[in-house]
């Protein structure tokens, strides 16, 4: 199992002139870190509007400057969005060719349409279309990394003939992967070939989401990218402790983040379109808003990942045996300080990827016998 992290830029209130400065500079230094005691990946979203959960309207410009501090950790759009009217599909393969080249071939490129009003109508985006306008635009961004001449003539975009540079670096392009939240998302990435992100917080509904879409992956006959990549990583809030006061920090935290994320989908609940009363109530697994649950039900939740390190190695080997490839770890989540979030990196670095690396060792020795 591979370990990820997941940036959103949250930026709490109360704000003062340095509020996202901040933000940003401590992710930078976090990431760095997270390069040296070895995380795998990085993930930043693309959010627009999402005043104090998400700050990350530029994750490439951030990148840039991720990809000249670190050496070794992968580095993905956890998602670039697709629909039309958010970005041109030409320029976000433009702009992953140049990070694959700055980031010597270390891109993981995710595709998402949005699930908020706040985004959705802000650029004047029509629901209908979300799915077909991601369906053609990840077919033009693959043609644009991988043909000497780009031409596509699809229902709703069409483009003439146009030599697309630069190319990256990775052969044939990017490992794809697509957001999944929606239950029937997980079977439609499965069947194009791509790998999920699943952003999904009730660990039953993770599990079967995981058996459904093995089975359509196997099946898939819509294959997007030039290869496919089966990988299935899931995110969880993460924050290792060695005092009770930081664990609290930890829960905290986590409480904040689900609140919030909560909250983004009750503008879609009230237009009754995408999303369901049931359908929030299954993506948490609880009948009340995650920022009602008491500490105690928050550090029993399997994917709220906090606590010392033996109770948070015992709940990421919960993950690795349903199979799920790489846990994703949200860590600047709400108001944990960035002393705290270090030294969570620092425990992980030092005590829990190790666990989990000695245990890959065993296992493919014991295979190889």
């Amino acid at each position: 199992m591979k370990f990820g992290l997941l940036y959103e830029m949250e930026t709490p209130r109360p704000w003062n002139e340095r509020s996202e400065y901040n933000i940003y500079w401590q992710a930078l230094e976090q990431i760095e870190l997270a390069d040296q005691v070895g995380f795998d990946c990085v993930w930043e979203v693309e959010h627009h509007f999402l005043e104090e959960y998400s700050h990350s309207s530029a994750p490439e410009v951030f990148f840039g400057a991720v990809s000249q501090r670190t050496k070794n950790i992968r580095i993905g759009h956890g998602v670039r969005l697709l629909p039309f009217n958010f970005n041109h599909p030409i320029k976000l393969a433009e702009q992953a060719a140049v990070l694959d080249i700055m980031s010597n071939g270390r891109v993981e490129f995710g595709i998402g349409r949005s699930t908020t009003v706040q985004e959705l109508d802000g650029f004047g985006i029509d629901y209908a279309r979300t799915r077909e306008e991601v369906r053609e635009a990840a077919e033009v961004i693959v043609k644009a990394w991988t043909e000497e001449v780009l031409e596509f003539d699809g229902k709703l975009l069409k483009i003439p003939p146009r030599r697309v540079i630069p190319k990256p670096i990775q052969k044939p392009h990017p490992p794809m992967w697509m957001a999944c939240v929606a239950p029937d998302s997980y079977e439609l990435a499965g069947n194009r070939g791509l790998g999920v992100l699943s952003f999904t917080f009730n660990f039953d509904q993770v599990k079967k989401a995981l058996a459904k879409y093995r089975r359509a992956f196997d099946a898939r006959c819509d294959q997007i990218p030039r290869f496919p990549n089966q990988g299935f990583a899931n995110m969880v809030v993460c924050h290792v402790a060695q005092t009770k006061a930081d664990i609290a920090i930890g829960i905290d935290g986590a409480r904040w983040f689900l609140h919030h994320v909560g909250l983004l989908f009750r503008p879609m609940m009230v237009k009754n379109q995408l999303y369901s009363y049931e359908y929030t109530r299954n993506l948490f697994n609880t009948d009340v808003d995650p920022g009602d649950l008491p500490d105690e039900a928050l550090k029993e939740h399997p994917l709220v990942v906090v606590g010392t390190v033996e109770e948070v190695i015992g709940k990421l080997e919960e993950l690795q045996r349903a199979g799920v490839d790489q846990v994703i770890c949200f860590k600047q989540a709400g108001h944990i300080p960035h002393a705290n979030i270090m030294r969570s990196f620092e425990l992980m670095g030092r005590h829990v990827l190790p666990h989990f690396k000695k245990r890959e060792a065993s296992a493919a020795q014991a295979s190889a016998q």
